[in-house]
């Protein structure tokens, strides 16, 4: 689970100026921000000198945080004591950046350069220089064309099923399935079943659900680029409820829960087979995911798009600030959309394909009026700073804001409860 640590230490610094060093270790969040502000509001209270938040040790900040810093400026600006950033991560300073945080407060590299800073003169006085935008880093080219060798598997229409024996079932599945250039290979293990994927190159996996092993290959496989554009039907037993499943679950494209006729399997199988080639043209990675809005599932969630993020192709600082508006979307849709109510799901979309990555994040909430609040967060010219002085994070404020300067397009689909992100390659 996220988790914070605060240390307040009081280091000399000059011989009259009493300063707040505060360090933070871990994540700020909306879990960990209550924390970290009551740590401010503390230090307030003392009503002397002036404070330092080292984020050597943070590994996220979202714009709960900044609001939270933003605000702690404003009260000690009327006190003339002054806030000093040092030590930022670089993933952290992204959506500093981004926010154009760092053109409000000072952002320094060491304790040394925050000495000089500190002793330069009285509150208000201080000078510090904002930093200079950085030159977009060149994107990668995009992947080239399959290649003949994987053309000429697709023609085969190579099937796998995974199932505990061979018995009728899988026969009369294998007869109907089995077209006359491809194979149809029966295999009964998911570990043996993944250890040969690259030598089977699937068209189709038909995966029976009571199988050891089975969510976790198909986590394997549909989080992995390459393989997760295989089509995957799974048949789940008499009985099986598909919502106790969602705590968190990697979906399969299909799936059918027994008695079923096997008539359906086969029309699935078929239609699968005919669209898995054109997808293939355009579509290098597609994972689809669920979980319960719970603090370890949204942790677990973030984890897994910046994976995907890191491996799809885009330029390293590209996919860090993709991943931060993704998890800035999960926050909103956790928080605003479901009011963290424990048992309502977020539904993740992750596709890639030869032009650009796009994430849609669902909620189960109602939705909200994000015309107003997309029309000025998509406003090209910088966040103002008396704004960006009065924000707290909420909606429609720093967290729009956020996943805008974020992305090259954000929508809002349907009633608002639902947002799509979209980075071009």
């Amino acid at each position: 689970m996220p988790h914070l640590k605060v240390q307040v230490q009081r280091p000399p610094v000059g011989e009259e100026r009493p300063v707040a060093w505060v360090l933070l270790d871990g994540f700020l969040d909306a879990s960990t921000v209550l924390t970290f502000e009551s740590t401010l509001r503390a230090l307030h209270r003392e009503g002397r000198g002036d404070v330092v938040l080292d984020f050597g040790r943070v590994l996220y900040a979202n714009s709960s945080a900044i609001g939270a810093i933003l605000n702690y400026h404003n009260l000690l600006q009327q006190e003339a004591r002054d806030l000093v950033l040092v030590n930022v991560t670089a993933d952290v300073q992204t959506t500093f950046e981004l926010l154009g945080l760092l053109h409000v407060l000072p952002s320094l590299p060491d304790g040394e350069a925050v000495a000089r800073y500190l002793l330069s003169g009285p509150p208000g006085q201080r000078r510090h220089e904002p930093p200079a935008a950085k030159a977009a880093a060149p994107a990668k080219p995009a992947p080239g064309a399959p290649r003949a060798a994987a053309g000429a598997v697709l023609a085969r229409r190579n099937v796998m099923m995974i199932a505990p024996e061979e018995n009728r079932f899988t026969d009369i599945t294998k007869m109907r399935l089995a077209a006359p250039k491809g194979r149809f290979h029966i295999v009964t293990s998911c570990s043996e079943a993944l250890h040969h994927f690259d030598e089977i190159q699937p068209a189709l996996i038909i995966l029976e659900d009571p199988m050891a092993g089975s969510e976790d290959f198909l986590w394997a496989v549909k989080t992995e680029k390459g393989k997760s554009i295989v089509p995957v039907i799974k048949l789940y037993w008499t009985g099986t409820d598909i919502e106790t499943r969602k705590d968190f679950k990697v979906w399969e494209d299909d799936f059918l829960v027994e008695p079923f006729e096997v008539a359906e399997l086969f029309a699935l199988g078929e239609s699968e087979l005919r669209r898995y080639p054109e997808d293939r043209k355009v579509r290098l990675h597609q994972t689809h995911f669920e979980f319960r809005t719970r603090t370890e599932n949204l942790q677990r969630a973030g984890e897994l798009g910046a994976s995907l993020l890191r491996k799809s192709g885009l330029a390293a600082a590209a996919a860090a600030a993709m991943a931060n508006a993704f998890a800035e979307a999960l926050e909103n849709a956790a928080r605003h959309g479901n009011g963290y109510e424990r048992e309502k799901c977020i539904d993740v979309v992750f596709l890639l394909d030869r032009e650009k990555v796009s994430v849609t994040v669902t909620d189960e909430g109602r939705g909200f009026d994000f015309g107003p609040h997309l029309e000025r967060a998509q406003q090209q010219e910088p966040v103002a700073p008396e704004r960006l002085r009065q924000s707290r994070g909420g909606l429609g404020k720093l967290g729009i804001a956020l996943m805008a300067r974020s992305v090259d397009q954000l929508e809002y689909l349907g009633a608002g409860n639902s947002v799509r992100l979209t980075k071009r390659l």
